[in-house]
């Protein structure tokens, strides 16, 4: 019986999925098996700290896991919320939910409680993994406010000794022999099927709330496995995973190296610093890099001290670089080490280089769909598909796109065109190659350094504001995080109102820290389009002249 709220695939696209072997019926809790018993004692995850924990101890943790929470009373697909930094517990934990027949809601360090409590609300959640503190910040705490509106919430497990009253230690689970009291295939009768949820993902929603992005074991393994192929993931390789583990650029990469015998080292710091030490001393072979690592990159002065003749592939994806950029960065990377482009979503698009194409093919092509039976068009505004070399939003469908948002029949009605592919809603353009770039983009999401803010999250509890008759929340351009957030606001007659105000009135809503926004524009009029709308692509070019003219960009 499918999950209620999940969009499964058509039942003829679904056999054909399977016919053609795209689809395998495993499940991602089971890929870590293979490894483990080929390579037990074989190093699976280096901690930033340099703990290092093999694939025997990495699936032995993660089935410690996957029994404690049968033992607290979870079913078959109940939801499990996972809220950690890139640590070791995180893949531990996620793949002890799995084995466990359970479902991952992952969600991002960052987040607060607003997200915490929509996202807990809408998967069902029955429990929450968190860190006792990361960041300066307490999670248990914030659990604690949030548990209240969330009756299901009842169980909360906590990396970091000693764990708040009430809550379970996840240490402590991971260094109990629970296997001793069951037999040696218990978890055997958890085992999810292929085409049930696997995990639940997070991307923005036009209600400023975080949408629900379910993905299958069919897919999702497919997707990884894709993955790998195209940039020829093998045992031998190290991936230095820097970008939240949570978001599904890093998830899909962590899966695919583990499924393969690959070593995953974890950083939480994205510094250049940060990151050319890890792959110095783990001698990392793969990176992803968002354009805020690139530029880092290119102004630290002390790269020359790390050796880094390790790296045979770095990605750039996560946002757009320009060529000047990639060049300058060609200059600074060894030269045995590839540089390619990448496109992805939570939803599954992928469009990927090959490892082995030219490196300026970059300039000019993410790259080519991964899979022979995905399904792309670049269409105009009245759904019709453009000619080759024009501009339009580029919509897809395949073995690995979803099908719908969860439990969000309104988004799904908007998000999909009539013949049943996704809205992208990124503007791209197709070359004679048959690889795609994306231009532009129709949504009005803000990228800051890979992570996605949504405006109107900031507008909502801006115009409750006293001082705030209206308000308009853009994206202004940035040399290192390609994006910051910049608020237009017309304030009531008579008031003033500053920067600190507006970020500590959204602070205290719970908003995350990176979402808010980093400089304020007041005015005394709102522009407006023919429409009767706020002109954003006005207020956007506004802000672009003047950071221009500052000489800030």
């Amino acid at each position: 019986m499918a999950l209620a709220g999940f969009v499964p695939w058509e039942e003829d696209s679904a056999k054909k999925y399977v016919t053609k072997g795209y689809w395998t019926g495993k499940s991602l809790g089971e890929t870590i098996d293979a490894p483990t018993k080929a390579t037990p004692s074989k190093v699976a995850i280096i901690a930033e700290d340099g703990r290092k924990i093999t694939f025997s101890e990495l699936k032995q943790k993660a089935d410690r896991v996957a029994l404690k929470l049968r033992e607290l009373g979870l079913k078959q697909d109940d939801a499990v919320l996972i809220q950690l930094p890139n640590w070791p517990e995180f893949i531990i934990a996620y793949y002890g939910i799995l084995r466990a027949g359970l479902i991952a809601t992952l969600t991002v360090p960052q987040f607060r409680s607003i997200e915490v409590r929509h996202l807990a609300r809408l998967t069902d959640a029955a429990a929450i993994i968190v860190p006792r503190e990361f960041g300066k910040f307490s999670y248990p705490q914030m659990v604690k406010e949030v548990q209240p509106d969330l009756p299901r919430l009842k169980h909360v497990l906590v990396v970091g000794d000693p764990a708040p009253e009430g809550a379970v230690s996840l240490n402590e689970v991971m260094q109990t022999p629970l296997e001793k009291k069951y037999a040696a295939d218990y978890l055997d009768q958890f085992k999810q099927k292929g085409t049930d949820v696997a995990q639940i993902l997070h991307t923005g929603g036009t209600t400023g709330l975080p949408k629900g992005v379910p993905r299958t074991h069919n897919d999702y393994i497919l997707a990884s496995s894709v993955f790998g192929q195209h940039l020829a993931y093998s045992s031998s390789d190290v991936a230095l995973i820097s970008l939240p583990v949570a978001l599904n650029a890093s998830l899909m990469r962590a899966v695919g190296f583990l499924a393969v015998g690959a070593s995953l080292v974890m950083n939480t710091s994205t510094s250049a610093e940060a990151l050319a030490k890890a792959a110095h001393r783990d001698k990392a072979t793969h990176v992803l890099m968002a354009p805020t690592n690139v530029v880092d990159i290119l102004a630290f002065t002390d790269l020359e001290k790390y050796d880094l003749s390790s790296l045979r592939h770095i990605m750039c994806g996560v946002g757009y670089l320009a060529p000047d950029l990639l060049k300058a960065f060609r200059q600074k990377i060894p030269a045995t080490c590839k540089i390619t482009r990448g496109y992805g979503m939570a939803e599954g698009p992928i469009i990927l280089q090959d490892h082995n194409e030219p490196f300026e093919k970059g300039f000019h092509t993410l790259g080519r769909p991964c899979c022979a039976d995905d399904e792309y068009k670049i269409i105009d505004s009245n759904g019709k598909e453009v000619p080759q070399g024009q501009e339009g939003e580029l919509v897809t469908r395949g073995p690995h796109v979803f099908r719908g948002y969860y439990k969000n029949p309104q988004e799904n009605a908007i998000s999909f065109t009539n013949d049943g592919f996704f809205r992208t809603g990124d503007i791209a353009v197709k070359d004679k190659e048959g690889g795609y770039m994306i231009t532009g983009r129709i949504k009005e999401w803000i990228r800051r350094g890979g992570m996605t803010i949504v405006p109107v999250e900031l507008e909502e509890p801006l115009l409750k504001h006293p001082k705030v008759e209206n308000v308009a929340v853009v994206g202004m351009p940035d040399p290192r995080l390609g994006e910051r957030t910049c608020a237009y606001i017309k304030p009531k007659t008579g008031q003033n109102i500053t920067l600190e105000e507006v970020t500590s009135f959204l602070a205290a809503q719970g908003l995350a820290t990176y979402k808010l926004p980093e400089r304020l524009e007041l005015v005394d009029v709102m522009p407006v389009t023919a429409h009767d709308k706020v002109d954003k692509k006005l207020l956007r070019q506004q802000i672009a002249d003047k950071l221009k003219k500052e000489s800030k960009v």
